[in-house]
């Protein structure tokens, strides 16, 4: 069975930047998202969303390492290949390496038109997919049982999004059959729940890390 550490507010937040007080998100931020050209809502998330995830990438990384035990780097959404449709999601990364985050397992916080959400997202082409896949595979019984003890656990790429352990096996089968297929595995916050959330939104997402922290250790095993 997969064990999560007893919440301590000392531990689980001791290391949120305080000095860098996060504005939180507002309704006007989501509605960014409803700007339909790529003209009109690129410049809007870069002016008005984007400076809220480098808050949350100078917030957060300290509290997130001791989490996962280890150094994690923030990495912001820069979305430069897109020319003509406009992002759906943007997000700030938390990944092991400086250089990039694709590559490897990593932490993201993404906003979107209805929701932010705390993920363990693994790229259909990183170099840890097949890994993952694997020790996915091994382990879905007690990930299986993880996720019935955190019901708000959501499996976004898995069969109804249900986190069942023949669904955790065959969606690794299918990461390693399909070249295409990547893994994200959160916990979500509705538009008025982040919205209420406000300057607190940076527990929340320690709170969501710590409890998708088997997920994040699924590649490396240790569980």
């Amino acid at each position: 069975m997969l064990l999560v550490p007893e919440f301590s507010a000392v531990n689980d937040f001791a290391g949120i930047n305080v000095e860098n007080k996060f504005s939180g998100f507002t309704e006007e931020d989501f509605r960014v998202f409803e700007l339909e050209e790529f003209a009109e809502r690129m410049p809007s998330l870069r002016a008005h969303i984007k400076p809220k995830l480098v808050q949350l990438g100078e917030i957060l990384p300290e509290a997130l390492s001791q989490i996962v035990g280890e150094t994690l780097y923030p990495h912001v959404a820069q979305h430069l290949r897109r020319t003509v449709n406009p992002p759906v999601e943007t997000w700030v990364a938390f990944a092991r390496t400086k250089r990039a985050y694709k590559p490897s397992v990593h932490l993201r916080v993404g906003i979107s038109r209805e929701r932010v959400r705390v993920t363990v997202f693994v790229e259909d082409y990183a170099d840890e997919k097949l890994l993952f896949a694997a020790h996915l595979r091994k382990h879905a019984c007690a990930l299986a049982e993880h996720a019935c003890l955190y019901p708000q656990i959501v499996g976004y790429e898995t069969p109804n999004e249900i986190l069942a352990e023949a669904n955790l096996i065959r969606f690794a089968d299918r990461m390693e059959r399909v070249k295409g297929q990547h893994a994200i595995f959160g916990i979500g916050l509705t538009r008025a729940e982040t919205i209420e959330a406000g300057a607190n939104l940076p527990e929340k997402i320690v709170a969501f890390a710590r409890i998708l922290l088997p997920f994040y250790r699924v590649e490396r095993e240790s569980l």
